[in-house]
């Protein structure tokens, strides 16, 4: 579910920071994404988002973004894998601690060609 939100916030960064002109020249969206997103789920989400704006059409391409953590239940710091997400939580690989997959995870925009 969270991708659906990234997603839509990406949309509506790209709405309002480039012209409206150009929107519809772009052919592919590249972003990079901490391992709490599925980059399925984005690229779906996606779609489904600009099927009916002037950025249908564009792809999303979605490269993996290190995401360092530190757990507040030991302070080990680590950085995410997928192993590490179980549903909407992480899990520490030293204690087993778990801690929301929000704040610090993101996504950048890498390129819009």
């Amino acid at each position: 579910m969270h991708e659906v939100h990234a997603a839509e916030a990406l949309v509506e960064r790209l709405e309002s920071e480039l012209e409206r002109e150009s929107l519809d020249r772009i052919a592919e969206v590249r972003v990079r994404a901490s391992v709490v997103f599925s980059p399925e789920a984005l690229q779906q989400s996606y779609e489904m988002l600009v099927s009916e704006t002037a950025l249908r059409g564009s792809r999303l391409v979605v490269e993996e973004l290190p995401d360092e953590r530190e757990c507040p239940s030991c302070g080990g710091v680590w950085t995410i894998s997928r192993d590490d997400v179980t549903g909407h939580v992480l899990v520490c690989p030293s204690c087993g601690g778990l801690s929301s997959i929000e704040g610090g995870s993101g996504i950048e925009v890498a390129a819009v060609r």
